[in-house]
């Protein structure tokens, strides 16, 4: 018995050690971000960069838009040496007056594709936002607009996964997240700790590809998230 405890602990700790040695860090940005800001986030180990591409914009008519800081971000990233740059979309719903998943999708591979913007994967952030009373429309026309999205987004033969906090796919979406397993997940655990052991299972989802594991925090002279990807 001592001898089968003390493999599996081992097994156990070789794992851990196995998914820390393959782990990536990741910094996520929204506002603009300075060039010695990236510069700092990538010599401080983070090797990749996320940059918000779409916003809701809910206060329009019609809702969502092009993020007015992705280019300057993006260029700015460029600039410190980041080369593993990916996207994410906060699209617009929840409002009559919000476009169309597929204008909305449109507007965002539109712009990547003018500006020749060299992106590893786009990701549709699924999340409320209280002050624009996003994703309220109940279950069954919940699910009819993220099948939208995916679909328009499976149709552009671009890498893309999901965002989301907590069990908020589950209770909102049913079925329809437990079908889309085979997405990567990108999820938010906020305990400040760069390791991707500790996933607890939602939405249908098994494993995540990527945490979110400190929000919001004051980070090399501005504001940012950071993250830990497989």
């Amino acid at each position: 018995m001592k001898f089968i405890f003390t493999a599996l602990a081992i097994f156990t700790i070789i794992v851990s050690m196995t998914n820390q040695a393959f782990a990536r860090l990741a910094i996520d940005v929204s506002a603009l971000t300075s060039v010695a800001t990236f510069k700092c986030t990538k010599n401080l180990g983070y090797e990749r960069a996320i940059i918000r591409g779409y916003r809701e914009a809910y206060g329009r008519n019609p809702g969502g838009g092009i993020d007015p800081n992705f280019l300057k971000n993006y260029n700015n990233a460029k600039k410190a040496g980041y080369t593993y740059i990916e996207v994410y979309m906060f699209p617009c719903t929840g409002r009559s007056t919000c476009k169309t998943p597929r204008q909305q999708v449109n507007e965002l591979v539109q712009l990547i594709k003018t500006h020749r913007v060299i992106v590893q994967r786009v990701w549709l952030d699924i999340e409320v936002d209280p002050n624009a009373g996003n994703w309220n429309l109940g279950q069954v026309k919940n699910r009819q607009i993220l099948k939208e999205f995916h679909a328009v987004w499976k149709s552009t033969g671009w890498k893309f996964g999901i965002y989301s906090v907590g069990n908020f796919l589950h209770i909102y979406f049913s079925s329809l997240a437990r079908r889309a397993d085979t997405l990567p997940l990108w999820y938010a655990i906020y305990d400040k700790k760069p390791v991707l052991n500790n996933y607890r299972p939602f939405g249908g989802w098994t494993r995540g590809t990527g945490k979110q594991y400190d929000g919001d925090v004051k980070f090399c002279g501005a504001r940012l998230d950071k993250n830990v990807f497989r």
